[in-house]
């Protein structure tokens, strides 16, 4: 089934929405002959197959496997990083798999004997494409029946998540059902469909619902909780890719400088070189030399002063005109012709090149950055190269005026989740080397402006900025946290999260503990004690500070 319809009105869009609410509360029907909603009277879940017997709106199959405690074995095709071994260490569980309309898998695992009365749902990555297998696995050895979800399409791909050609009909037009299915109805189909399974099989509706998802998954998080607020009361999202519109061709920024100031990409090593010096420079600005920089909004090194000495050799122990100029417009993002900001930039100190499937600045484009250029340009066999300056202007701009209200996920009204009691949790990470970070911060003070500043905002949603932290784990930071412990215990206790412990483990030992602050706040040394003690700083907030400074 081939849907190529365009971008749909927000009359439509509530009317669909509407349906969806029906659809969640009207949750299930049963064609089967077997008491279903009641087969729970003695709080024992019922037989698994019988799950197979429901009915549910849209749906093309509904399939329901009883699976033994032990290692799962993967459907194929198997993700290009699982061992065929699968997932081990899984308790009992049922299995149910679901397929709606057109093509939309969905996969619930149900404890069988060990269920903490919750749901989950989990995110996925990128382009999505395939099931988050082990997202799954983790969330159901804590005891949650979870849910996850394709997205709506399936990838034959070395690498899924990095495949976007599924926006495309053979006729090379854009399929907006299958980039609609991506951006959302896949995950309120997930979530509808995972809930009524969850309360059919146990006899009662999960206590708590939850989300958590880190990129992808931060962004799918953020969709429902401005699209379908009720659906979960707690949501975790990490590294969100909002903003689609604007910081997915804003990755290709990196790409487009090198080639028009360096004429071709930029050595790993200089990179590295310009990142020390920036360190070298900025790391005791927050009042610890640490070898990470609290806040980077406060370095403005300039890589000048790396430039090639007249006559010297262009090695990796400096830097050429064209570069310093390439890595100017890097830190700083995209701008327009005329020097109009477009989107944010990558921090100093970011690792840009020598990642896996290129990095942004590696020598060659990060994948996903090239599928929107095809998106944006409407031709699946669009070549990046052939933009310019005035070439990316344009394309950014297609970009947003084609998918900002489809995939954009940047609504800052969250009024409706406020009230229906839900909490919020977005955290992402200082040294973000696929996701500007800025750009969490942008949607959250506008979040802020709109919902009735921090005192309110803070009451329902909270986020937490991570120095030295990558894309979504990893970074020379503290980078071990949990996030969603935290979250659990503001739904669920009413203990909003002041100040969350990450740790910093090498060779199995913590090293290092600091605390992560809500933002604005930051995590301020208090001047006596180690530095690598969390109990040595206290979260203040820089406003704070120099308002206190002027008087």
């Amino acid at each position: 089934m081939s849907r190529t319809r365009g971008p749909r009105s927000h009359r439509s869009t509530l009317r669909d929405l509407l349906v969806g609410a029906g659809m969640f509360a009207a949750g299930w029907v049963i064609t089967a002959s077997t008491a279903l909603a009641d087969n729970d009277k003695h709080g024992k879940p019922i037989p698994c197959s019988e799950l197979a017997k429901l009915t549910l709106p849209e749906a093309l199959s509904v399939t329901a496997r009883a699976i033994p405690a032990g290692t799962f074995t993967l459907p194929p095709p198997l993700p290009p990083d699982f061992p065929a071994a699968g997932i081990p260490n899984l308790p009992a569980f049922c299995r149910v798999s679901i397929v709606v309309a057109p093509r939309i898998h969905i996969e619930v695992w149900l404890p069988t004997t060990t269920w903490n009365k919750r749901f989950q749902g989990v995110g996925g990555g990128g382009y999505a494409g395939a099931i988050s297998w082990s997202a799954l696995g983790d969330a159901l050895r804590a005891g949650y029946a979870a849910a996850s979800t394709d997205t709506g399409h399936q990838s034959s791909a070395l690498v899924p998540a990095l495949d976007g050609s599924f926006a495309f009909n053979p006729d090379g037009t854009l399929n907006w059902g299958l980039i609609e299915d991506f951006a959302s109805r896949s995950l309120f189909q997930m979530t509808a469909k995972g809930q009524t399974v969850t309360r059919v099989f146990y006899g009662a509706k999960p206590r708590y619902s939850y989300w958590s998802g880190c990129s992808t998954g931060g962004r799918q998080g953020l969709m429902q909780v401005q699209r379908t607020p009720e659906a979960y009361d707690g949501v975790l999202s990490g590294a969100p890719a909002i903003n689609w519109d604007r910081f997915i061709p804003g990755e290709i920024w990196p790409q487009i400088v090198m080639k028009e100031e360096a004429g071709k990409p930029i050595e790993a090593c200089k990179f590295a070189l310009a990142n020390d010096a920036a360190l070298a420079a900025c790391d005791a600005l927050d009042g610890v030399t640490d070898g990470v920089i609290e806040d980077p909004r406060g370095c403005d090194f300039d890589p000048k002063a790396l430039l090639c000495k007249q006559d010297a050799a262009p090695d990796c122990s400096c830097l050429t005109g064209g570069e310093v100029r390439a890595m100017r417009k890097i830190w700083d993002g995209a701008r327009s012709t005329k020097g109009r900001r477009l989107w944010y930039g990558a921090e100093r100190t970011t690792s840009l090149s020598g990642l896996p499937f290129g990095g942004l600045a590696g020598p060659e484009p990060f994948p996903i950055a090239v599928e929107h250029t095809k998106w944006a340009e409407q031709n699946p066999t669009f070549d990046w190269q052939t933009l310019d300056y005035v070439g990316f202007q344009e394309s950014f701009l297609k970009s947003r005026l084609l998918f900002n209200r489809v995939i954009g996920t940047d609504d800052p009204d969250l009024s409706r989740f406020r009230k229906s009691g839900g909490k919020l949790i977005v955290w992402h990470g200082w040294v973000d080397s696929l996701i500007f970070p800025r750009g969490s911060i942008d949607y959250y003070e506008r979040v802020l402006d709109r919902m009735g500043g921090p005192e309110r905002v803070q009451n329902f949603a909270r986020l937490f900025m991570a120095p030295g932290v990558d894309h979504c784990l990893g970074g020379p930071g503290p980078n071990v946290f949990d996030m969603f412990g935290a979250l659990v215990n503001w739904v669920e206790k009413d203990e909003a999260p002041d100040r969350i412990i990450a740790s910093r483990i090498e060779n199995g030992e913590v090293t290092r503990t600091r605390p992560l602050c809500p933002y604005p706040a930051v995590a301020t040394y208090k001047g006596t004690g180690s530095t690598d003690d969390a109990g040595n700083f206290a979260c203040r907030n820089p406003r704070d500070s120099k308002r206190g400074h002027d008087d």
